[in-house]
């Protein structure tokens, strides 16, 4: 239960439209902000969803892990400049909706 707001003269009056916009803006879990990181065109790597998320290194491995359980095509590279670690992407056109589409089209 939120609190009441109190006004006093140095404070300013918090507004619904306030809350509103403050939650909207918070509607992206992690996990659709990890999709959207495996999206990109590049991919991306373990540190670098590590840092943006928040997690440990091996809590990201298994939210990838997760993904692949899930349906998404995960995919991993070897990055060009031969940097240590792997690139993570996700395959174009994977996805649990994906897979459910392509075995009815099977089916027929």
């Amino acid at each position: 239960m939120a609190k009441k707001p109190t006004t006093t003269a140095d404070t300013t009056e918090v507004t619904s439209e306030t809350i509103e916009t403050e939650a909207s803006a918070s509607k992206a879990s992690k996990k659709d902000r990890l999709i959207s990181m495996l999206r990109r065109d590049g991919g991306t790597t373990i540190t670098a969803i590590s840092s943006a998320l928040g997690w440990q290194p091996h809590t990201t491995r298994a939210a990838i892990t997760g993904l692949r359980k899930a349906g998404y095509g995960v995919e991993t590279a070897k990055p060009a400049d031969g940097a240590s670690g792997l690139i993570y992407r996700i395959v174009l056109n994977s996805g649990p909706d994906a897979n459910a589409s392509s075995s009815t089209e099977a089916n027929q």
